[in-house]
């Protein structure tokens, strides 16, 4: 990270940076993170990396544990079903009001996001894996700008950006890739026809697929993970 002045300044970019490690899975979840590690790293003091540290702690990326030290959040499997199930109820009435809302060149823009995603194919590795899921996180953002729904969308911020929905596409397999394709290009469907309800069950749809897929596999699940 590149040298800059005012620990507010460094603190602010110290932060953005360990949470796009989060998200993307380099620091895993239970990972133990500690300043003199992070400010060693990054060639920088220890007080920005505590107040970095502190303010991911309070949006629930890291917790705090006694004896411990500042760890990376677990997710337990009720905690997993309930963010699932808020995002369902979110980001479906999104999809529906975005179906009402969206222009031709909000759905030509969600199709070139769609062309981005599908380029490699339902390959599974690793580096296309994160590349789709900083992809997809574009997709849904459109779909939520062309929703005109300012207090919805502000809503699902929060929800979308967390760690454990970033890295879904790490979880699935082949077919629930293509599935996962095949929904969004279902979505530029119902939106080419402005069909709200249509577009609101595929979103249903596609988040539950989803869930289920990320709790196949998911180690961490447990009911004795940390809460936010």
């Amino acid at each position: 990270m590149k040298q800059v002045n005012g620990t507010a300044t460094v603190a602010h970019e110290l932060y953005a940076v360990i949470r796009e490690r989060i998200v993307n899975g380099l620091y895993g979840q239970g990972m133990r993170l500690t300043e003199q590690q992070i400010a060693a790293e990054f060639n920088t003091s220890r007080t920005p990396v505590r107040e970095a540290l502190r303010q991911l702690t309070a949006d629930g990326f890291l917790v705090f544990k006694p004896n411990s030290g500042t760890l990376v959040r677990e997710w337990s499997t009720q905690q997993i079903h309930e963010l699932f199930d808020l995002r369902v109820l979110i980001e479906s009435e999104i999809a529906l009001h975005a179906a009402e809302h969206i222009d031709d060149a909000g759905l030509s823009e969600l199709t070139k996001a769609q062309d981005e995603i599908e380029a490699r194919g339902a390959d599974i590795s690793e580096e296309n894996t994160v590349r789709i899921g900083h992809l997809n996180r574009r997709f849904h953002a459109l779909i939520a700008q062309a929703s005109d729904s300012e207090r919805l969308t502000s809503v699902l911020s929060n929800a979308i950006e967390q760690p454990i929905v970033q890295r879904t596409f790490r979880r699935y397999t082949v077919p629930q890739l293509e599935r996962s394709f095949a929904h969004h290009r279902e979505l530029l469907d119902a939106f080419r026809s402005r069909n709200g309800a249509w577009a609101k069950s595929i979103m249903t749809c596609h988040i539950h697929a989803a869930k289920f897929a990320l709790l196949q596999d998911n180690p961490h699940a447990d009911d004795n993970a940390d809460t936010p």
